[in-house]
């Protein structure tokens, strides 16, 4: 009895250690927002200011000049701002930063400071799953970024059902599946679902039905096919070694020696 309730009271704890790391709003990702309309700052994105270059010369202010390298954040979501030190800009919009460091800056010296930030996106892109010939993240190549150019640019399989595409756009709380028949779209020219992708998304393209079942013969089968190659692959290695070992062979691998014969180790 005493160790049943050991076991639920640790369970218990366990589960409250994991519904604390529950995805509660969003991708699960610090950085959200929608980059076509606003570019925020996410991972790997490249972070860039601009200022007066005097401010730079002023006594005092020198050190404002290494604002003007480029700057990505680190693990933590901050960047390195002179005079201020770490600020956390992970998910913050350029004008947001831009804003934030002229006023931190303005607190402490007396000339005027305007300061404006630039993204440089590089770590913002979606997914492919399913029949494409490339799977995994894949970054957006251009601002608007269209359901058809991301398939033209992935490539499908031979078993890819074209008129069953799914977007999904993840969210924990209000997840978005919308399926696309991108077949009638290439075949009509008509664009109504050639929806323009956002960061995370994730484009998944389903196999057909005989698809499906050659998929899973493949898997079924897979097993088997690394038994024979095993077994052929032992087999080849004892038949060279057996051949190594007949003396007829020596010919064939050994060079021969003045006394008419050959060299053997």
């Amino acid at each position: 009895m005493l160790v049943a309730l050991l076991l639920a009271a640790c369970a218990g704890v366990e589960e409250k250690r994991v519904r604390q790391l529950l995805v509660e709003k969003g991708f699960g990702t610090v950085a959200q927002g929608v980059a076509a309309q606003e570019d925020y700052i996410g991972a790997g994105d490249g972070v860039i200011f601009y200022f007066d270059p005097a401010l730079a010369l002023t006594p005092g202010m020198e050190r404002l000049a290494l604002l003007a390298t480029p700057q990505t954040p680190g693990l933590d979501g901050t960047i390195w701002v002179p005079y201020v030190g770490p600020v956390k800009v992970l998910g913050m919009t350029a004008r947001e930063l831009g804003t934030l460091l002229s006023e931190q800056l303005q607190a402490q010296f007396k000339p005027e400071i305007l300061i404006e930030c630039r993204v440089i996106s590089a770590g913002k892109g979606f997914y492919a799953f399913g029949e494409t010939m490339a799977r995994g993240w894949q970054p957006f190549l251009k601002p608007d970024f269209t359901v058809m150019e991301a398939i033209a640019r992935l490539g499908t399989t031979d078993f890819a059902n074209l008129g069953r595409v799914r977007l999904v756009r993840p969210d924990a709380q209000n997840p978005l599946v919308v399926v696309i028949n991108f077949r009638e779209m290439v075949l009509t020219g008509n664009t109504t679902y050639n929806l323009t992708l956002q960061e995370n998304d994730i484009l998944y393209v389903p196999a057909t039905f005989f698809g499906t079942v050659a998929r899973f013969i493949a898997k079924l089968l897979q097993p088997l096919g690394l038994m024979v190659n095993a077994v052929f692959g032992f087999a080849s290695v004892r038949s060279a070694y057996e051949y190594l070992q007949d003396p007829d062979a020596y010919g064939l691998y050994y060079p021969p020696y003045y006394g008419g014969g050959y060299y053997r180790f």
